[in-house]
């Protein structure tokens, strides 16, 4: 897949006709002196907002870490935002107008809609992003785009691995049900969910898993009492759901006189960090969440470091979740790369220093995968309980990093994910 021409085509264009004047090379110099601008398209309205927050302040401390340390080449980074709200015309919209700005590199998509609209328009624009969060499995296999890069881990690195882990620690339990959001997202999570519990649970413990049928709930509900009387039906010892956000706080709002956590010997919480327990308090039920990045499992590393301390003094909030890290990562990524283009900013030449590129985040060494444009990184969980000892009502108990090498699926850009590999 060709990536788009730019000005690096258009000056091979008229050096052949003799025309490559000393102005082009002024321009161009120009252009490679002043600020870096990236363009940060993340929900700043809305249901999804607050996780948009946590993009806007980790791009912000990215790039304060990356100018107080002198820049990239001695450039300082620029931020231009734009809100998505979680929707890929709005998306659409703002991207394209930063691009027409003369902003082509932008980052800070966290709803998998709007990245798998990304990648036809920024290659048609000419322009790249870097997802901050997006979780559908589409982006690096059978929507493969060249202009689309994931710099966090991939749905496969977290829930397979969350999956593992818990047939590992608990291979009593093997009855198994499901509450899905039905989107994109949701039904990428259940089928990773499925399909790794099928295998992994056998190949440990020699017996088969017993998975119900999903309940299937509509994004933006504000009722989820009848698949949460449901769920209270099925015969199961573990529960997996992928609702996330303000969703998922009122589904466990609603769950909890219900008494369904109760019911049960274990819940899974694919992606929501502390977004449950910090609304719940102690009233949040005890359970399994992955995250992009837990501060306290990279205690020592000078980037999370910065980041949980600059995060806590602009807002006060001692529970930063993994989306302000995952754009936090795309600075540093971007900052790396035009580092090895010698300064260029051009898309075409951003991406081929991105392919391959292995840089420092607050969770370590990344590497982005030349194949298929997704990050290898560690995998991390946190197992949460309410405590009517800490003052926030929950505190985390137990909490493992699982090797990205040994989670994340091979690389199939252009085809669709093989569970048989999971």
């Amino acid at each position: 897949m060709a990536y788009k021409m730019n000005r690096r085509g258009v000056v091979a264009g008229l050096a052949a006709t003799g025309l490559t004047a000393p102005f082009l090379n002024t321009r161009m110099a120009a252009a490679q002196s002043g600020p870096i601008t990236l363009g940060v398209v993340t929900p700043l309205s809305g249901p999804v907002q607050l996780i948009g927050n946590f993009v806007r302040h980790g791009a912000e401390i990215g790039a304060d870490y990356i100018n107080s340390n002198g820049g990239v080449n001695g450039r300082e980074i620029q931020l231009q935002f734009r809100d998505s709200k979680a929707n890929p015309n709005d998306a659409s919209v703002a991207a394209r107008e930063l691009i027409g700005a003369g902003t082509n590199l932008q980052l800070g998509t966290i709803s998998s809609a709007v990245a798998l609209a990304m990648g036809p328009l920024l290659q048609s624009e000419g322009g790249v992003v870097i997802t901050s969060g997006a979780g559908t499995e589409k982006l690096n296999h059978e929507n493969y785009n060249p202009h689309v890069f994931r710099v966090g881990d991939s749905p496969v690195s977290r829930n397979a691995g969350l999956v593992r882990h818990i047939v590992q620690s608990r291979p009593d339990i093997r009855k198994w049900g499901g509450i899905i959001p039905d989107h994109e997202y949701g039904r990428t999570t259940w089928k990773i969910f499925e399909a790794t519990m099928r295998k992994a649970v056998p190949e440990m413990t020699g017996e088969e898993a017993v998975i119900a049928e999903p309940i299937l709930v509509p994004y933006g509900s504000g009722d989820y009492r009848n698949y949460i009387q449901q769920a209270m039906r099925l015969d199961v010892d573990g529960i997996y759901t992928s609702v996330y956000g303000g969703d998922a706080v009122t589904l466990y709002q609603q769950a909890k006189p219900f008494g369904l956590f109760d019911k049960i010997d274990i819940l899974l919480d694919s992606a929501n960090e502390f977004l449950v327990a910090t609304a719940m308090g102690d009233q949040t039920p005890a359970h399994w969440s992955g995250f992009h990045w837990y501060y306290e499992a990279n205690k020592g590393n000078p980037l999370s470091d910065d980041l949980y301390a600059s995060y806590v003094e602009r807002t006060g909030d001692q529970y930063p979740m993994g989306w302000a890290a995952e754009a936090h990562a795309a600075i540093m990524a971007y900052a790396k790369a035009i580092e090895k283009t010698g300064g260029s900013t051009e898309t075409a030449d951003v991406i081929d220093a991105l392919k391959g590129l292995s840089f420092d985040s607050a969770t370590g060494m990344r590497h982005l995968r030349a194949e298929d444009n997704q990050a290898v990184k560690n995998a991390e969980l946190a197992y949460i309980e309410p405590s009517s000892e800490a003052e926030s009502g929950f505190e985390v108990t137990d909490y493992v990093s699982l090797d990205g090498e040994n989670v994340v699926e091979p690389a199939r850009p252009g085809e669709m994910l093989d569970l048989s590999a999971l």
